[in-house]
C-alpha cells in the first residue's frame, strides 16, 4: 500500500512539472518568428489586419467621441471643485452630501453624493442671487424595518444656475 502511494505522488509530481514546462517552452509558447506581445494603456480593443501573407499587426479601434480624458469616476478634467470657504453648509444636518464642483463654463454646479439600498439623494436650486445661491437637498431612506439591497453608488446631480457661479456663496439647505 505503501509504494502505490509513493507512486501515485511521484506520478502527480511529474505530471505537474510536465504541464509546467510545456507552458514555458514547449507547446503553446510564441515561437521566436511570431509578432511581440502588444500591450494597451487605454480602453481600446486590439483587432488583427493582415499586412502582408502570415503576418498579422494589431490595430486598434478609436475611443467613442466625447470620452477621451473624461473619467468614469470622481472629477472631470477641466471640472474644478468648490472651495469649502464658498460653500455655507451650516443648515444642512449630518450625513448630508456636501461635494460641489463646477462645470468648464461655470453655469452647472455638480453636486457629488452616495446612494444606496433605500436612501435616495434630489438636489435643486433654490433663489439665486447675486451674492449666493441656494440650493435645496433631500434625503430619504426606507421605513423602518424595510429591507434595502446592500450597495453604494456614487451619483452626481447636475443643478443648472442662470448665470455663472463666479465668486457666489453656495448655501446647501435641507429641503
Amino acid at each position: 500500500m505503501r509504494n502505490a502511494v509513493e507512486l501515485l505522488g511521484t506520478g502527480l509530481l511529474l505530471v505537474t512539472m510536465t504541464a509546467c514546462g510545456a507552458s514555458s517552452t514547449g507547446a503553446g509558447a510564441p515561437s521566436a518568428s511570431s509578432a511581440p506581445p502588444v500591450s494597451s494603456t487605454g480602453p481600446e480593443t486590439p483587432t488583427t489586419a493582415p499586412t502582408s501573407p502570415g503576418t498579422l499587426t494589431p490595430t486598434f479601434d478609436p475611443p467613442p467621441p466625447g470620452t477621451v480624458g473624461r473619467p468614469t469616476q470622481g472629477i472631470a478634467p477641466g471640472d474644478d471643485v468648490i472651495a469649502e470657504t464658498q460653500v455655507d453648509a451650516r443648515g444642512l444636518p449630518e450625513g448630508y452630501p456636501r461635494t460641489l464642483t463646477r462645470s468648464l463654463d461655470g453655469k452647472t454646479v455638480l453636486l457629488g453624493a452616495e446612494e444606496g439600498g433605500c436612501r435616495r439623494v434630489s438636489a435643486r436650486v433654490g433663489e439665486q442671487s447675486v451674492a449666493q445661491v441656494v440650493v435645496l437637498i433631500t434625503v430619504t431612506s426606507g421605513t423602518k424595518g424595510q429591507m434595502c439591497p446592500d450597495y453604494i453608488k456614487e451619483i452626481s446631480i447636475p443643478l443648472a444656475l442662470a448665470a455663472p457661479l463666479g465668486t457666489r456663496t453656495v448655501v446647501l439647505r435641507q429641503g
